[in-house]
C-alpha cells in the first residue's frame, strides 16, 4: 500500500514537472520575442509533428484552406496536410510517373486552379481541387513541372507573379551569377526569381523579375509594394525582415536577356523583427503574413527546445508595419 502511495506521488510529480515545462517553454518564447507573439496568433497547430513529419512550406486557398507540406525524417513520401474549419486531411505525394515522392518539399503556394511546391531546382504542379478532394490518406501525382534557375528551396505568390527562390549557407552553395556586391557594399549570395501567373493561376515557366537576397533565407512574401523574407539557421533565432520592395535596382542576366533585379539590402530595410528559432515558409494572404517553423518536429525533438514554435502563426501586418 505504502509503495502505491509513493509511486502516485512520484506520477503526480512527474506530471507536474512536464506541465510546468511546456509552461516554461510557452512563457519563455513571449519573453525572448515580445513584438512577435504581441503582433501575430496561432492560426493552426501543425498536424504530424508526432510523427515523422518535418513541415516547410505554408500556404492558404482562396476558400481560406490551409495547406502546409513537408518531408519525412524516415522513408514515407512528403505530404501536404489540408486544415478546413478544423477538419484536417492528409495527402500523400506521388511523382507524375506513380512513383512516390520523397523529395524534401521546401515551400508551398496556392495560386486560382493551381498548388505550386518548391524542390531541387523545380517547381512541382498539382490542381488545387484535386488537393482539395483527394480523401484522407490518398496519394496523389504531380501533374507536371518545371525547372527553374535556381535551388528553389521556397515559393510564394501573390496573384500577379509565383516567387521562388533559394537558401544560401556555408554546404549550401548557389551558382556563381547570383552572387554580387549589394548598394551598401555586402555580398548577397542568392537570387529569387518571379513568374508571370495568368488568369487561372498557371505560372510562366520563365521568370520576367529577380529579387537579390541575403544569406539563410526559407521564406518570401510580396504584398504591398513590400517584401518579407525568413531568415533561419539551426536553433539561432529567427529574423524575419521587412522591406520596400518597389522599383528597380539593377538588372539580372537570365538567358541573354535582362530583367529587372531588385536588390533587398539595408537601402530598403523597413524593419527586422525577432522570432522564435527554425521559421521556415512564407505566405501573405489578405492582411496576414503566415509563418511556419519545422522547431515543433519529432526530428527536433517536438518542442522540446525551449521556445520553439507548434503553430502557424499569423502576422498582422498592420501592427507591425502601420
Amino acid at each position: 500500500m505504502k509503495k502505491r502511495k509513493i509511486l502516485k506521488v512520484l506520477g503526480i510529480v512527474v506530471i507536474s514537472l512536464i506541465a510546468l515545462y511546456i509552461f516554461l517553454l510557452l512563457a519563455l518564447g513571449h519573453i525572448l520575442h515580445p513584438e512577435f507573439y504581441n503582433s501575430s496568433f496561432p492560426i493552426e497547430t501543425i498536424p504530424g509533428l508526432s510523427g515523422d513529419f518535418v513541415p516547410q512550406g505554408v500556404t492558404v486557398t482562396d476558400d481560406g484552406t490551409i495547406l502546409i507540406c513537408g518531408y519525412s525524417s524516415s522513408d514515407n513520401p512528403s505530404r501536404i496536410y489540408a486544415i478546413d474549419d478544423g477538419k484536417e486531411r492528409v495527402v500523400y505525394l506521388e511523382n507524375e510517373d506513380g512513383t512516390l515522392y520523397k523529395g524534401h518539399a521546401g515551400g508551398i503556394t496556392s495560386s486560382g486552379d493551381y498548388v505550386y511546391i518548391s524542390n531541387a531546382s523545380k517547381i512541382f504542379i498539382l490542381r488545387l481541387k484535386d488537393v482539395l478532394s483527394t480523401a484522407s490518406g490518398d496519394k496523389l501525382s504531380f501533374i507536371g513541372h518545371f525547372s527553374v534557375p535556381c535551388r528553389s528551396s521556397f515559393c510564394s505568390s501573390d496573384g500577379k507573379y509565383l516567387y521562388v527562390g533559394e537558401y544560401y549557407a556555408t554546404g549550401y552553395n548557389t551558382d556563381e551569377s547570383h552572387r554580387l556586391t549589394t548598394l551598401d557594399g555586402k555580398t548577397h549570395n542568392a537570387i529569387t526569381f518571379a513568374f508571370p501567373l495568368d488568369k487561372d493561376g498557371r505560372a510562366a515557366t520563365e521568370p520576367t523579375m529577380a529579387f537579390s537576397t541575403s544569406d539563410k533565407v526559407q521564406g518570401f512574401a510580396a504584398f504591398s509594394g513590400k517584401v518579407a523574407l525568413s531568415i533561419s539557421a539551426g536553433l539561432r533565432e529567427s529574423t524575419i525582415l521587412f522591406y520596400d520592395g518597389s522599383g528597380v535596382d539593377s538588372s539580372f542576366s537570365y538567358n541573354g536577356v535582362d530583367i529587372p533585379l531588385i536588390i533587398l539590402d539595408s537601402n530598403r530595410l523597413i524593419k527586422k523583427l525577432d522570432a522564435p528559432h527554425m521559421s521556415e515558409d512564407l505566405e501573405y494572404r489578405n492582411g496576414i503574413l503566415a509563418v511556419a517553423f519545422e522547431a515543433g518536429a519529432k526530428k527536433y525533438g517536438m518542442g522540446f527546445v525551449p521556445s520553439s514554435e507548434r503553430n502557424i502563426r499569423g502576422m498582422e501586418i498592420e501592427k507591425i508595419l502601420p
